[in-house]
């Protein structure tokens, strides 16, 4: 009868709200795969569907779960999907492959997805987090195209689908800037997650939500800007290396991190393994460079900088 199948569907898009509603009260991530495969079978009404996260890392998705796509069909959507020209297409919408011109519906996943597994039609969905992009829906079919209003539902469900499959969970929809590297934390279980390729893990120990705001860390392989700020259930810290203020020397800044501690000359000395003199001399030089005129205001300069010895 038509129609009849709308109650239903609108039925899983209230399901998937509330799942997507109870992440903020924790839950596995595959018990949410779970619940984001159950609705693509359910919309869409197709065998085959899966739910893949995107790796900022790698560069590539991996799947979270999938049914009825074979393993190399679930191989040519982590690989192909992102890397194809009608990547493009999908935005913001929920897209078919009937929706395609057809002059565009060649390619990759063409070749090793819906035309290997003879699929008639099928739907894909890009998920975001504010701009952040978390991950893709996938669903075909061999028998009737999908659904108008099965795809226009997967529009509307998008933030939540998001969700559920945001490995950042929690996440208060701010951004990274482009132009830097990141990391996040849990506020909870300190949970580590990479937001970008050169991601300096090695920074969280120096790191803490008291250390919220802009820092700058002297660390073995040299001086970076860090801004830690509050994201949801998350912390997030974005760095890129930073120019040595005033154009002081590495064992310069070393000691001006050390003066903002507190440290007597002697023990900035022991801890440094330089002479007593030579901390003098450092400490001369770089009042200089940065123009102030005693210990204290340097030690001041320091402070404000936010210049903390990793």
């Amino acid at each position: 009868m038509p129609g009849c199948g709308m109650p239903s569907r609108v039925a899983t898009a209230l399901h998937v709200r509330a799942a997507a509603d109870a992440v903020v009260e924790g839950g596995s991530a595959a018990d949410r795969a779970g619940t984001v495969l159950e609705s693509l079978v359910d919309l869409v009404g197709s065998g085959w569907a899966a739910v893949q996260r995107w790796d900022p890392v790698a560069g590539r998705h991996a799947t979270v779960l999938s049914t009825g796509y074979s393993a190399d069909t679930v191989r040519g959507i982590e690989e192909c999907f992102h890397a194809d020209p009608l990547f493009d297409l999908v935005g913001r919408t929920a897209l078919r492959v009937r929706d395609i011109p057809a002059d565009r519906r060649h390619g990759p996943v063409f070749d090793r997805v819906i035309d290997a597994g003879g699929f008639t039609d099928g739907v894909s969905v890009c998920l975001t987090a504010g701009r952040r992009y978390v991950g893709s829906l996938h669903a075909s079919t061999r028998a009737a195209g999908v659904a108008d209003e099965a795809a226009q539902l997967l529009t509307l469900l998008r933030p939540d689908l998001a969700a559920l499959v945001d490995p950042l969970d929690g996440w208060s929809g701010a951004t990274v800037d482009d132009a830097v590297d990141a990391f996040a934390w849990h506020a909870t279980s300190g949970r580590v997650v990479l937001l970008t390729a050169g991601a300096r893990v090695d920074l969280r120990p120096a790191l803490s939500p008291a250390a919220a705001g802009a820092r700058l860390l002297l660390a073995p392989r040299g001086l970076v800007a860090v801004e830690v700020r509050r994201a949801g259930r998350w912390w997030v810290a974005e760095h890129r290396p930073a120019p040595a203020p005033g154009g002081l020397s590495p064992r310069e800044l070393e000691v001006l991190a050390e003066v903002t501690t507190g440290a007597t000359n002697r023990a900035i000395a022991a801890r440094l393994a330089i002479r007593e003199r030579t901390v003098e001399a450092h400490l001369a030089h770089l009042s200089v460079k940065l123009g102030v005129q005693s210990r204290a205001a340097a030690a001041g300069l320091a402070a404000r900088l936010g210049l903390v010895r990793v």
